[in-house]
């Protein structure tokens, strides 16, 4: 989300669709402790539209809590930040240049031809991707920017193969990710809308962590989340059970993590007829 909200299907609100973030306690905890990494992937913008920057209005999609939606705030001079999950929106950072709406990725509650830059991070994989995609090019004007990136969030510690091992072996056993789609947009999907990629980029993200920070960022995590929200586990057992797992890899009290971050640029075909609002 940034966001971790999400929409899998239809225009109106999807009703099969479980949405594990609209929760007041979830919401709230994804606010204070999701990990802000989007200032530092989105300076890809820097170098591949520099002279285009900053654009009027951009669309801040799948927006959360709004920490991706504040991190745009440099690339343009309004932003609108959009998100099906009330319980995020309630509690996303407020900006004179940012106006949030409720609103789903398939079918965004804006006019036609409305924006220079529509952005999505760490959400594009929630959504049915052909939709929006084709809902990105309504709401563009030609020429105008997708941008999707992701924000790394578990990582791994350099010179500790162990974390890694208990990562995949306990870790994602014990709480398994949820089903999602693909992470990145194909260039077949993006041809088919009117889009080229013109940047793409992976890079290390390294940060480092205490303890206490670490936990409560798997916390912020949807197959967490799910456990704790509809499972049977209540969230102090969870953080306990985390801390005493963890707790070897932070001998000094804090721990440095490597995590994987990317970004895809595309531009919507310059002599595509708008259309109409």
């Amino acid at each position: 989300m940034d966001s971790a909200s999400f929409s899998l299907a239809a225009a109106a609100a999807p009703t099969e669709a479980v949405n594990y973030f609209d929760s007041p306690l979830a919401a709230r905890r994804y606010a204070a402790h999701r990990p802000r990494a989007h200032a530092q992937v989105l300076e890809v913008l820097r170098r591949e539209i520099a002279g285009l920057l900053p654009v009027e209005r951009a669309a801040d999609v799948g927006c959360g809590t709004g920490h991706s939606s504040i991190a745009l705030l440099p690339y343009a001079g309004a932003v609108v930040g959009i998100d099906p999950s009330s319980e995020m929106l309630k509690q996303a950072e407020r900006h004179p240049r940012i106006e949030y709406r409720k609103g789903y990725a398939e079918a965004l509650p804006v006019r036609a031809g409305e924006f220079d830059l529509v952005s999505v991070s760490s959400a594009y994989h929630w959504f049915d991707q052909e939709r929006f995609v084709a809902e990105a090019a309504r709401v563009l004007r030609p020429g105008g920017w997708l941008v999707l990136y992701k924000t790394g969030s578990i990582g791994s510690i350099a010179d500790q193969p162990r974390f890694t091992t208990w990562r995949r072996e306990v870790l994602k056993v014990r709480y398994p990710k949820i089903a999602r789609h693909g992470e990145r947009l194909t260039a077949e999907l993006a041809a088919a809308c009117g889009f080229t990629e013109c940047a793409g980029e992976t890079f290390a993200d390294v940060r480092r962590y205490t303890l206490e920070e670490y936990v409560e960022s798997l916390l912020t995590h949807s197959s967490v989340i799910r456990v704790v929200e509809r499972g049977p586990e209540p969230v102090d057992a969870v953080r306990a059970w985390l801390r005493d797992e963890l707790g070897g890899y932070f001998p000094g009290g804090t721990a440095q993590f490597t995590h994987e971050s990317w970004i895809q640029v595309f531009r919507l075909d310059p002599r595509r007829t708008a259309p109409a609002p």
